[in-house]
């Protein structure tokens, strides 16, 4: 370990993942990740990258998002992203870019609507929405809720959810699993797990991924990423406890001032029972406190 720099790269930085998933040299890292995610009976067995890139995003969100474009031998267009920050409204945003990439292949004079299918892989470095029901991974399609069948597999979004994943290495028995753990720890493991090292693709990655073993240039690069991912972080962090600690002060605030207002309706309503058991009328009550008679009634007879 050297200074900051961890044993592994961080495979959540911008460096890391696209060190990992976006070299030529190395393809069989994302097949592998992509064949354990939608390999189906005919295994993905080549990828081609291609450049594209979103624009949009404030400088500290493109520290902690970024992705990666390839296309499979049958056409298909893949997107992978990595997402290191809640975003609001992601899951439109997600679709937003998908849909994007669809409306895009009508660029074509002679096009006859015929659409490649474009799928989108979200991995999140956050937890779903309070409230809502957790899942580690959530596929999305075009479904007809009639014949409960696709409807269309032109488009298709998987989210995976890296926090969720609280698997012991030996316990990660699928490959996306092993794939997952990597991401959540790969900053802070000594060793890869033993158990990861029986597949060839993990026992390369596991050289590959040695800071150690990164080119002078490359390790260069990587600290400046790691740098610019830690700030960033802290920055959304940051904001994220400013904004809990107003919400909390604004909900203390706003429950002292419920407090003292249902002390007030309490106080009035035992006062005016004690008046009512003296013999005071309720006439008299309400041309005390300028209330209409009913009103005087209902606090009285109130819990």
């Amino acid at each position: 370990m050297t200074g900051n720099t961890s044993i592994y790269i961080n495979l959540l930085t911008d460096f890391g993942f696209r060190y990992v998933f976006g070299r030529i040299a190395d393809k069989e890292f994302v097949i592998s990740f992509l064949n354990a995610l939608i390999g189906g009976p005919v295994p993905i067995t080549d990828v081609e990258f291609f450049d594209k890139d979103y624009k949009g995003e404030a400088d500290n969100d493109r520290a902690l998002i970024y992705d990666l474009h390839c296309i499979l031998k049958d056409g298909r267009k893949i997107i992978v992203e990595m997402q290191n920050r809640y975003l609001t409204h992601y899951d439109d945003r997600a679709l937003y870019y998908l849909a994007s990439d669809l409306h895009a292949q009508g660029n074509n004079e002679h096009w006859n609507y015929d659409l490649t299918p474009v799928y989108g892989i979200f991995l999140m470095n956050f937890e779903w929405k309070d409230g809502d029901e957790q899942y580690i991974r959530e596929d999305i399609t075009l479904y007809n809720l009639q014949t409960r069948k696709v409807f269309s597999n032109r488009l298709r979004m998987t989210f995976l959810r890296i926090p969720l994943l609280r698997k012991h290495p030996e316990d990660c028995k699928t490959t996306l699993d092993k794939w997952l753990w990597l991401f959540k720890n790969s900053e802070t493991m000594e060793a890869m797990p033993q158990s990861f090292i029986q597949d060839p693709v993990f026992r390369k990655l596991a050289q590959a991924t040695q800071y150690a073993n990164l080119s002078e240039k490359d390790k260069e690069a990587y600290r400046k990423s790691l740098k610019a991912y830690r700030n960033a972080y802290t920055i959304y962090e940051t904001e994220r406890a400013e904004g809990r600690a107003q919400g909390l002060a604004q909900g203390i605030a706003e429950g002292r001032a419920v407090g003292k207002a249902e002390g007030r309706a309490e106080e009035r309503r035992a006062s005016f029972k004690t008046m009512l058991s003296f013999g005071i009328t309720p006439e008299q009550i309400a041309s005390k406190y300028k209330m209409q008679v009913d009103d005087v009634l209902r606090i009285a007879n109130s819990n």
